[in-house]
């Protein structure tokens, strides 16, 4: 009975004369004593209920306002999550992009050397080719112009020889 005072005290004793006030001081402080105990423990029992009714009330407002506060923890992690899952996507999305970007400028770098290759095979062909002539030019040039030292190496031989054969009569 919340909100009434009660005293758990017993009354303040009154002093009785005589052999009667004693034997009804007994009889009536036993049936008193029995009274107040009935009461004492009922009241105990009352308190106890109450007190245990106001701790579970109490617990279950600290695991109501603990899980309120976990929940509102628990929310605000799976944002910050969610923020950092669409922050690695974005970058991942960023990072192909790049990539393909870059692999395209490859290929077309990579086609731009297949068609200079190309282009330069033929070339390359032409110039052994001009290479291999001039070489066969520059070969009879050299043959032809030993010929000719040979022959101009021969002549003043034939032309001394001559010379040695003829007599002059001076």
């Amino acid at each position: 009975m919340p909100g009434r005072r009660v005293s758990l005290g017993r009354p303040p004793s009154q002093s009785l004369s005589g052999d009667e006030g004693d034997i009804d001081f007994k009889l009536s402080q036993g049936s008193s004593d029995d009274h107040s105990n009935e009461t004492f423990a009922a009241i105990a029992l009352e308190f106890k209920a109450t007190w245990e009714k106001n701790l579970r009330g109490r617990d279950d407002k600290i695991i109501q306002t603990t899980q309120k506060e976990l929940d509102l923890a628990l929310q605000k992690k799976e944002s910050e999550i969610a923020n950092i899952i669409n922050n690695m996507e974005t970058t991942h999305q960023n990072f192909l992009e790049q990539y393909a970007i870059l692999e395209d400028k490859k290929r077309k770098i990579t086609a731009a050397i297949a068609e200079a290759q190309e282009e330069l095979i033929p070339l390359a062909l032409k110039h052994h080719q001009a290479n291999i002539s001039l070489g066969h030019e520059v070969e009879n040039g050299q043959l032809e112009g030993m010929a000719l030292i040979k022959s101009a190496c021969q002549s003043p031989r034939d032309i001394a020889q001559e010379l040695g054969t003829l007599h002059f009569d001076c």
